[in-house]
């Protein structure tokens, strides 16, 4: 078997108007050992149906916040840019990918992204003491995370508490169905998630693309999803 393929889906500069993809999702994939492909951002969710046989995996990148309106809410002060393409595209495309049983993770965004399109709800801007929006940079471990035992993300890190970075003001709040819980921060924000009865579906909080050359924990992440996508 060759190196399974991870079809990325896209992120855009609203005010340059470029579709692009931060260079560290496609790097941390090569080196799992899986080939990243980015997918179109234009196209209407069914118009990618036939394709979603050409690939093994599926990446939901970090991005800006998720329209409310989603999620049966109106934009509180808090909230911040809003990219319809990205909502229609990735919302649209995530049921079908369940269906797939294909593996799948989401990073940042993508784990909200998989919390409501299962009817779940975000906290539109955090509130707490802990800086879950770090100034420091992409590789610095600022925060700690306790990881559930007998869940997912467990069984893949071995461990109970992982060191991660921070990039968000987002969160998920009400749990879609089936999702749970697999990690928690500190003061009770949602780290991760996951899709019962799935052998992949896996949304964390933190960004692991920037993490990978430097911790192990991170690196298993990394590895177990190819991994996955590679017995697809």
């Amino acid at each position: 078997m060759g190196r399974p393929v991870i079809g990325v889906l896209p992120q855009y500069d609203a005010i340059q108007s470029r579709i692009m993809i931060v260079a560290d999702y496609f790097r941390a994939i090569s080196a799992a050992g899986g080939v990243p492909v980015l997918l179109p951002l234009e196209s209407e969710p069914q118009d990618l149906l036939p394709m979603l046989d050409l690939f093994d995996g599926f990446l939901y990148p970090g991005g800006p916040d998720i329209n409310p309106l989603r999620y049966g809410e109106d934009a509180a002060v808090g909230c911040g840019m809003i990219v319809p393409e990205r909502d229609r595209l990735e919302l649209g495309l995530l049921a079908e990918l369940r269906m797939t049983g294909k593996p799948v993770l989401g990073i940042c965004r993508g784990i909200q992204v998989m919390n409501v399109a299962f009817g779940g709800t975000l906290v539109q801007d955090i509130s707490s003491d802990l800086a879950h929006y770090q100034k420091a940079g992409d590789e610095v471990q600022t925060q700690r995370v306790q990881v559930k035992r007998h869940t997912l993300l467990h069984d893949i890190v071995k461990r109970d508490t992982l060191l991660v970075n921070s990039f968000h003001h987002q969160a998920c709040a009400r749990l879609g169905s089936e999702l749970v819980q697999n990690a928690v921060a500190a003061d009770g924000t949602i780290e991760a998630i996951a899709l019962e009865g799935h052998q992949f579906f896996l949304g964390v909080q933190w960004h692991p693309e920037h993490l990978f050359w430097q911790d192990e924990a991170t690196a298993r992440l990394w590895r177990a999803f190819v991994s996955a996508a590679k017995r697809a």
